[in-house]
């Protein structure tokens, strides 16, 4: 019995000591598929408080929603880490489903050593990486410090602009690279400039909204207006540009971008010129309508709100917004926000996500309420066709009764 509890002791110990606890502090990419927040790669620090002794990473972990997520100070999420042996160790690279069927594709962003195929497959069921060679790739690998675009019905990847920030000469792309995710062939696109640290997002209408980031022209680089902004249509393969109204948004690279149901682009963070934190972290372009609108958001908030960063990821589940890792210019952070973006109203930072809400005290007396007044009304209702029922029994009752006749 002793050694049966001792066994019991140290399962429990090992699993304990094998919890996975991310090194990844900026840069990672992640992608949300069947309920799980994926995640690769990054720049890790040798020491977690400041930028001394940094090295990318092919960490590759994800996060379950499907379970309900409470944020305590000092406590780990609950990640479950998966093989990365295969994958060079990268930072700032593509990552999505791109509507493949039970597989993720990788689009190998800036790492310190060459690699010939920069695209790599994840079997989700096989949990196996392969690299995979591709027809027509760019003539230079220009795939750092840019977010790529995934449409899913055509399962088309795009990619504009980007740097490397390794390379003296030609050091800025000029295109828009589009990787066909089913035949793995390149198409190569001129764009209007060159761009990077902004990001990019997917509308319905097939317009791809790319939003702030720095611009490279005659040999300047600048914060990009955020009140103007360059727009490709996936469906007529034009470039063309927004001017938008409402609120003016500080300028900003390094941000993240996410689309809600009803059309608004949900900008947080990012840095200015010196990677110090933008005041306004927190702006909205509402697309819903024929010329899109900025707004700053208004914030309430049930917990601490986090501390300005960039360079971070941004994951919308459902109405909830999931923040990960980041940086500013002083700071290092590892933490997980949490922005409940229900309510356009008021956007509320809060310290718990439930996948599967219970009905709120409103929604609980309305139920109550419903039920209530079924079984009113089915009480109603029988009793009416017990009276009908009864009357018309009498009544038939009533045709047969024989009355003796008095002589």
């Amino acid at each position: 019995m002793l050694f049966l509890g001792l066994i019991v002791i140290c399962l429990y110990l090992n699993e304990f000591t094998l919890a996975f606890t991310p090194k990844t502090v900026w840069g990672p990419s992640a992608v949300f598929t069947d309920s799980k927040i994926y995640i690769t790669g990054g720049l890790q620090p040798k020491n977690p408080n400041n930028f001394d002794g940094l090295t990318f990473s092919n960490e590759f972990y994800y996060l379950d929603v499907k379970q309900p997520i409470v944020i305590k100070v000092g406590e780990p999420l609950p990640w479950k880490e998966l093989s990365s042996q295969s994958l060079p160790d990268h930072a700032w690279s593509a990552f999505s489903n791109c509507g493949l069927d039970d597989s993720l594709i990788l689009y190998i962003g800036e790492n310190n050593t060459f690699i010939a195929n920069f695209v790599y497959i994840y079997g989700i069921s096989s949990k196996q990486w392969n690299s995979i060679a591709t027809t027509n790739p760019p003539l230079s690998n220009f795939h750092s410090q840019t977010q790529t675009v995934c449409d899913v019905k055509t399962r088309k990847m795009y990619r504009f602009g980007g740097m490397l920030p390794s390379s003296p000469e030609n050091k800025y792309n000029y295109n828009l690279d589009i990787l066909d995710a089913s035949t793995l062939v390149w198409e190569i696109v001129n764009a209007p400039e060159q761009r990077f640290d902004h990001t990019g997002t997917l509308l319905r209408s097939g317009n791809i909204v790319y939003i702030g980031g720095t611009i490279h022209d005659n040999g300047v680089n600048s914060l990009a207006d955020m009140l103007k902004l360059p727009l490709y249509n996936t469906y007529d393969n034009k470039w063309t540009s927004m001017t938008t109204t409402g609120y003016s948004p500080a300028r900003r690279a390094c941000h993240s971008a996410v689309l809600t149901q009803d059309g608004r682009i949900i900008v947080y963070g990012g840095c200015d010129a010196d990677i110090a934190a933008v005041n306004d972290d927190l702006v909205i372009l509402d697309t819903s309508q024929t010329v899109y609108t900025w707004s700053k958001a208004n914030v309430i908030s049930a917990t601490d709100p986090p501390l300005p960063r960039c360079y971070h990821t941004a994951t919308l589940v459902g109405d909830h917004m999931i923040v990960l890792f980041g940086r500013d210019n002083t700071q290092l952070s590892n933490e997980t926000f949490i922005l409940d973006t229900s309510d356009k109203s008021n956007y509320k930072w809060v310290s718990e996500f439930d996948p599967n809400p219970k009905p709120s005290t409103q929604n609980k007396n309305v139920i109550i309420g419903i039920i209530i007044s079924s079984i009113v009304l089915a009480l109603v209702g029988s009793s009416v066709l017990i009276y009908f029922y009864r009357k018309r029994k009498l009544s038939k009752a009533d045709k047969f009764v024989h009355v003796p006749q008095i002589n």
